[in-house]
């Protein structure tokens, strides 16, 4: 058996206007709460879940339904990020202890329904589900608060998705207590899909003085009899060999099925990769790869996003804040990091970024320093630039470091 200590749940207060206000924890199995409580809450206040944690591009989620009717069911709730990254949502209140296995193989049903589905499918499912007129697009578009998103891009991601299978699972309850080890065998019956499956619990707690108020945690610790967040991805085919890996807090354990297993990454990260390679050549995906590689040789972040990757580096102090160095989209374009924002909170001179706008930006033909945008470029470059002057690149990137660490 592996223990992490003694770790226990402190009990959250609200201290307003200096009164303190303590909190009680009402456990979702009680009959306070349903499912049909926790799809309400979830549709109504899709953020409450922590996607961004779990994969980043199905973030920020927009809910389009509940109790979406399929051939294998009702699904809870469907989620749809506004780049078309579908996440299926089953709730489950753990009070039958025969019914744990049962919600593993009912969300890996609705996975493998929806990756049957067109565009056209979905569309008509949501426009059902909502009685309304309103199409997937208007939904995504309104909620989103992107009037111009592009309809073609949209249709073609949330097409490609659903055909690959590509889908975030969320189990949302009350904790799993089982070994996320023996949910593999369900999960293995599944090679045709690439999905990521995280397991969530939400906490709930009533807060004294507050009428008719509640404070919700979404609880993200593994224990060992109580699996409350495990990630379990899984890619491949039976030709191949099906590579599963599971992360939780006890650490990433590669999981041998077939012919071998894979180390971490991401369904944004494989998406990102292979739209690369598409839109480009092998030569950029290997190059940007290798940069990938010595950009955490020396301390910086990959924030993986869904047009693009991110390189970032996290203050030196512990703040939490990630200054943003340099983005590269999926077409292969490079643009420097906009930090403005971020060297302001820290109290770091924004010369120091000007500076380091500058002497970047002389590297590349055609690149200037924005005059309307300090500290950005006028123009985007290409990794076909930076690729000529990558060691020159990479060696002002580490002066700059150097210089926010000194401040």
């Amino acid at each position: 058996m592996i223990i992490k200590g003694n770790r226990q749940n402190g009990q959250p207060v609200l201290i307003k206007n200096n009164i303190v206000s303590s909190s009680e924890r009402i456990p979702l199995y009680t009959n306070e709460f349903s499912e049909s409580w926790i799809q309400k809450i979830i549709h109504e206040n899709a953020a409450i879940l922590p996607i961004s944690d779990i994969e980043s591009g199905f973030a920020p989620a927009i809910s389009i339904g509940r109790e979406v009717k399929t051939n294998a069911g009702f699904i809870d709730n469907l989620l749809i990020s506004a780049e078309g990254y579908i996440t299926i949502v089953e709730t489950k209140l753990w009070r039958n202890p025969q019914a744990r296995r049962e919600v593993v193989g009912q969300i890996l049903d609705y996975a493998k329904e929806l990756s049957k589905w067109t565009f056209t499918d979905l569309d008509d499912a949501v426009r059902h589900v909502n009685q309304n007129s309103e199409g997937l697009i208007s939904m995504i578009r309104n909620q989103a608060g992107n009037a111009e998103t592009d309809e073609h891009t949209l249709i073609d991601n949330i097409s490609r998705n659903l055909k690959r299978g590509r889908f975030l699972l969320l189990i949302v309850g009350d904790g799993i207590r089982e070994s996320v080890e023996e949910m593999v065998e369900y999960l293995s019956q599944s090679p045709q899909l690439h999905f990521t499956l995280a397991l969530v619990e939400l906490q709930v707690y009533k807060l004294s003085g507050e009428v008719d108020s509640l404070l919700i945690i979404p609880q993200i610790i593994t224990r060992t009899r109580e699996i409350t967040r495990a990630i379990v991805r899984i890619e491949g085919d039976y030709a191949t060999g099906l590579k599963v890996n599971i992360d939780t807090d006890l650490g990433v354990e590669p999981v041998q099925t077939q012919k071998q297993s894979y180390g971490r990454t991401t369904l944004t990260a494989q998406d990102y990769f292979e739209q690369l390679g598409q839109n480009t050549d092998q030569s950029i995906v290997d190059f940007v790869k290798k940069m990938i590689a010595d950009s955490e040789q020396i301390g910086l972040l990959i924030a993986w996003n869904t047009g693009s990757l991110g390189l970032q580096f996290p203050d030196p102090s512990g703040s939490g804040i990630n200054l943003s160095i340099l983005t590269v989209n999926k077409r292969g374009q490079i643009q420097l990091g906009y930090a403005e924002k971020q060297l302001i909170a820290l109290n770091i001179p924004l010369a120091i970024n000007y500076t380091f706008c500058a002497d970047t930006a002389q590297m590349f033909a055609g690149i200037e320093p924005n005059k309307a945008k300090m500290g950005s470029w006028n123009k985007n470059s290409t990794i076909l630039d930076l690729i000529t002057q990558y060691d020159r690149f990479m060696l002002r990137i580490e002066k700059y470091l150097e210089e926010v660490e000194m401040m």
